[in-house]
């Protein structure tokens, strides 16, 4: 267990990095302190409909963070409602998916990808083992990296997943 005041200090210095990405970007980047929560409202470019991207970093570094859509309140996770709708990238499918009727962020930087939290890896093995699991998929280790990849695939996406 990675205590909370270390983990701030982690992600303190990485959310300048964010910051500044998030202003090239023109959005709204907020971080919780206290929460160990990252909030990023975003806008579908086509549809102009609004998604809360929600970042939880408990034990940070030592197990990958939580990625997930939230509703408006930034309480409810993993709703098909919440979550864009997936659409295919230039770099291949979207991150985007369903699994067992629940949206997932699916990458190696997001420990709700790993089945231990009820993700569709199995083959990832633990969260803990983030940083090298999966080398043939898209990498990210910092904030600033896993917020472009991402935004990256929510950028292309039309509508949501599902109905509320």
């Amino acid at each position: 267990m990675v205590p909370a005041e270390e983990t701030r200090i982690i992600i303190e210095s990485e959310f300048v990095g964010a910051q500044a990405w998030a202003g090239r970007h023109g959005l709204s980047l907020t971080w919780l302190s206290e929460d160990l929560e990252l909030r990023l409202p975003l806008i579908q470019a086509v549809t102009q409909t609004e998604f809360y991207l929600r970042g939880h970093f408990d034990n940070y570094r030592a197990v990958a963070p939580e990625w997930t859509f939230t509703d408006p309140a930034w309480k409810e996770v993993g709703r098909l409602c919440d979550a864009p709708k997936p659409a295919p990238t230039q770099f291949g499918a979207s991150i985007f998916i369903q699994h067992v009727n629940r949206a997932v962020i699916c990458v190696p930087f997001n420990r709700l990808a790993y089945s231990e939290n009820t993700g569709p890896h199995k083959d990832w093995g633990a969260a803990s083992k983030w940083m090298e699991a999966a080398p043939q998929f898209v990498q990210a280790v910092t904030m600033g990296d896993m917020l472009q990849v991402i935004c990256r695939d929510f950028f292309v996406t039309r509508g949501r997943m599902g109905a509320a």
